[in-house]
């Protein structure tokens, strides 16, 4: 049930073309990861810390862009870089491979092990398969969140810590993105990936 869920907002995230919608998808692609990777036993302290990431994911992030989008007058279109049918076959093949991985002799032990490959790469292929700048960083936000499951479940006894760190670096990097998407927005709300590469030194 739980990879049913997951596998249908992945699919969302890699598949749709509008960003609010996207930005829902990502929303309950990243509740799915963090209903998996919840600390049952832990300390108040970690519980606390769990809260503030999940916080961090589920609001800050979003916000962050939907604030860019009105600010700056931005396109909600997230221009596909293939047509639907290439997407679906793309997304098809992500999820499929995901489920492979995890299946695999080495991942025996792993409880869900092709759920979190399944996130992993059903998150790159959101970028992979988008054009548009804010749909990268939907894209690292939910990358981000599929480290923090494979954190969870590949290494339950891991420091909190480190997997804060993990964590700190995705959320930095994504906002870091933002913050670069923000300024080429700023100067012309239509430029995309592909227009970038127009630029030469």
């Amino acid at each position: 049930m739980v990879e049913t869920l997951l596998i249908v907002a992945a699919s969302a995230l890699m598949l749709d073309s509008r960003l609010r919608s996207a930005l829902a998808a990502y929303v309950a692609f990243t509740a799915i990861t963090l209903t998996l990777s919840f600390p049952h036993h832990a300390a108040p302290a970690a519980l606390a810390l769990f809260a503030a990431v999940a916080a961090i994911k589920l609001m800050l992030g979003p916000a962050a862009i939907l604030l860019i989008v009105r600010r700056y007058g931005v396109p909600e279109y997230l221009a596909p870089s293939f047509g639907l049918a290439w997407r679906v076959a793309f997304a098809a093949v992500a999820i499929v491979a995901g489920h492979e991985v995890g299946r695999m002799t080495a991942f025996a032990g792993v409880h869900l092990a092709a759920v979190v490959f399944t996130a992993l790469f059903s998150s790159v292929a959101t970028v992979v398969l988008h054009r548009n700048l804010l749909a990268h960083a939907i894209g690292l936000l939910a990358l981000g969140s599929s480290i923090s499951l494979a954190g969870a479940l590949f290494a339950p006894a891991m420091p909190g810590a480190v997997e804060l760190a993990d964590t700190f670096d995705a959320v930095i990097a994504t906002f870091v993105a933002l913050g670069i998407a923000r300024a080429l927005i700023a100067y012309d709300p239509t430029l995309d990936v592909r227009s970038l590469r127009s630029l030469r030194g």
